[in-house]
C-alpha cells in the first residue's frame, strides 16, 4: 500500500467520514477540524510506525493531502 493510502486509512480511522477525491482540496471542506488533527496524529503514528512531538505538528500540513503526504515523509513516512 502506498502513502496515500495508508494517510487515507488512518484519516477514516480517526474520524473522516468522506475524503476529497483529488489530492489538493482542502480537507476543512470535507470535516478537517482541530479534533480530527489530533485524532488524525494518533491514527497517522499508529499506520506508520512514527512518532510526531508536538514541535513536529504542523496545522498547515493538514490542509490537503498533498501537504499531508509532503510533511509526513519530511517526518521521515515511505
Amino acid at each position: 500500500m502506498d502513502l496515500l493510502e495508508r494517510i487515507k486509512k488512518a484519516l477514516r480511522i480517526a474520524g473522516m467520514e468522506e475524503l476529497p477525491s483529488g489530492t489538493s482540496e482542502p480537507l476543512a471542506a470535507y470535516g478537517m477540524d482541530s479534533l480530527l488533527m489530533v485524532l488524525g496524529v494518533a491514527a497517522l503514528e499508529k499506520e506508520l510506525s512514527l512518532r510526531i512531538s508536538g514541535r513536529d505538528f504542523s496545522e498547515q500540513a493538514f490542509h490537503s493531502l498533498d501537504s499531508l503526504t509532503a510533511w509526513l515523509r519530511k517526518l521521515g513516512a515511505t
